[in-house]
C-alpha cells in the first residue's frame, strides 16, 4: 500500500502545542519512526510534511495536495493533544466509514500501551475533508499531561500506529470480555478476502442485508473489516471480510440483533 504520512505542524508559522514537551518534537519523533517502520514492512510512504509555508492554511493545503497528487491509499496525520484543563488519553479523528475503520484499528493498538481510550471522533478538519482517500488524524496523547508523558515511548507509539494501519499484529484479536456489533448499512457481501467479489468463487460469497449482527472482534485490512463471526449458520468460515463503506463497527449494547444473511 501507499501511505501518506503527515508529521503534524513542524512548518512555521504552523507550529504545534506547548506542553511538558513540544508537540512539534513529539510528532517529528513518532512520524519519522512510523515512516521507517512502514517502509521496512514493504509499503510505499510519501512524507506529506511541508518544509516551508506562507501561512497555516498554506501549510495544511500543501499536505493534502501532496497526498492527492501522489494518489496515496491512506493519509495519516500525526498530532499530540493539549488542553486548558486536565485531560489525558488517545483519540483518533476520521470522517468516512472507511476512515473510521482505520481509526478504530489504530486506536485499539495505541490503547494497548496503557493510554486512556477517548474514542474515534468525527470532525471535519482541513486535512480530512480535503484529502481524496481515507484519512485519519491521530492525537497520540496529551503533551501537557504528566500521566501521558510518563507513559509515552515514541518507539512503541510508532509501532502501535503501524500495526493498526497494516494489520500485522497477529494477536489483534477480540478481547474475550468484549462484544461488538457489525452494523450493515446497505445490502452487501461477506467475502473470504479483500479481493473484488467478481474475482472470487461465487460459492464463497454470502449476501447480507442491513441490520445488526454480533461479532466477537475485528481488524481492518485494505478498506475492509475482517470480522470474527459468531453466528455459525451464516457462511462456512469463522471470519468474513466486508467492505467498510457498507458497515460500521459498534460496541454491543442493549439492541435487538436481527438476522438477515443468506
Amino acid at each position: 500500500m501507499k501511505f501518506g504520512i503527515d508529521i503534524g505542524h513542524n512548518c512555521p508559522p504552523d507550529t504545534g502545542a506547548t506542553g511538558l514537551k513540544q508537540e512539534d518534537d513529539l510528532t517529528k519523533a513518532v512520524g519519522t519512526l512510523l515512516i521507517q517502520k512502514l517502509k521496512a514492512a514493504g509499503h510505499t510512504v510519501i512524507d506529506c510534511t511541508p518544509h516551508s509555508a506562507g501561512s497555516v492554511n498554506d501549510s495544511l493545503r500543501q499536505r493534502t495536495d501532496k497526498a492527492n497528487n501522489n494518489n496515496v491509499n491512506v493519509f495519516v496525520s500525526i498530532h499530540f493533544n493539549a488542553a486548558t484543563g486536565k485531560a489525558d488519553g488517545t483519540e483518533v479523528i476520521a470522517i468516512s466509514n472507511t476512515s473510521q475503520g482505520i481509526a478504530q484499528s489504530v486506536l485499539k493498538q495505541i490503547v494497548k500501551l496503557g493510554f486512556r481510550n477517548r474514542g474515534v471522533k468525527s470532525n471535519s478538519l482541513f486535512v480530512l475533508r480535503n484529502t481524496q482517500m481515507p484519512a485519519i488524524l491521530v492525537e497520540c496523547c496529551f503533551c501537557d499531561s504528566q500521566k501521558d508523558m510518563d507513559l509515552l515511548n515514541v518507539e512503541k507509539m510508532a509501532e502501535a500506529i503501524k500495526d493498526g494501519l497494516i494489520g500485522e499484529d497477529s494477536e489483534d484479536a477480540p478481547q474475550p470480555d468484549k462484544d461488538y456489533i457489525l452494523e450493515i448499512t446497505k445490502p452487501t457481501i461477506l467475502k473470504p478476502s479483500t479481493e473484488q467479489a467478481s474475482d472470487l468463487p461465487k460459492e464463497k460469497l454470502f449476501d447480507i442485508q442491513p441490520g445488526n449482527y454480533p461479532i466477537a472482534g475485528f481488524t481492518f485490512e485494505e478498506h475492509h473489516y475482517c470480522v470474527t463471526w459468531t453466528d455459525k449458520s451464516i457462511g462456512d468460515r469463522n471470519k468474513h471480510f466486508v467492505f467498510a463503506e457498507h458497515c460500521k463497527i459498534i460496541e454491543k449494547a442493549d439492541i435487538a440483533v436481527p438476522t438477515g444473511a443468506k
